[in-house]
């Protein structure tokens, strides 16, 4: 019982962390250009390593709901996300840095799957639910 609890929570902790590197990509994404932070890497090396890390995280917090689904979904909100940049002012959306945003997603996503050829246990669904 107290293993199921152990990954009850920790289940739940992993998909508030997606939600939480879902909604950091938003406001990343969103903000101004006169207010943005960057690291020093390059615009498109940042798109990659957020969407890849936001892909991972997501993929594990609902892997049941298939990785491939997960991979769809957050290629439409990079897809969305750069289309309301037009919108923020100073910023511009392109072609370009949604490809990069796409390749963090697979790269976070396929990274996930990979690893869940060698550690099977890892993305499987929850076939059991917590004693009411």
């Amino acid at each position: 019982m107290a293993g199921l609890r152990s990954a009850f929570h920790f289940k739940t902790a992993i998909r508030f962390l997606a939600w939480g590197c879902i909604l950091a990509v938003a406001v990343l994404s969103l903000t101004p250009a006169d207010q943005m932070l960057r690291t020093g890497f390059g615009a498109r090396i940042e798109h990659v390593l957020a969407y890849a890390g936001t892909g991972f995280i997501t993929a594990l917090a609902f892997a049941e709901r298939r990785l491939f689904r997960v991979m769809l979904a957050l290629l439409a909100y990079a897809g969305g996300l750069e289309f309301l940049q037009r919108f923020s002012p100073g910023r511009s959306s392109t072609v370009w840095d949604f490809m990069f945003s796409g390749m963090g997603v697979l790269l976070g996503v396929g990274t996930l799957a990979l690893l869940a050829k060698w550690l099977p246990g890892l993305t499987a669904p929850d076939s059991q639910r917590l004693p009411r």
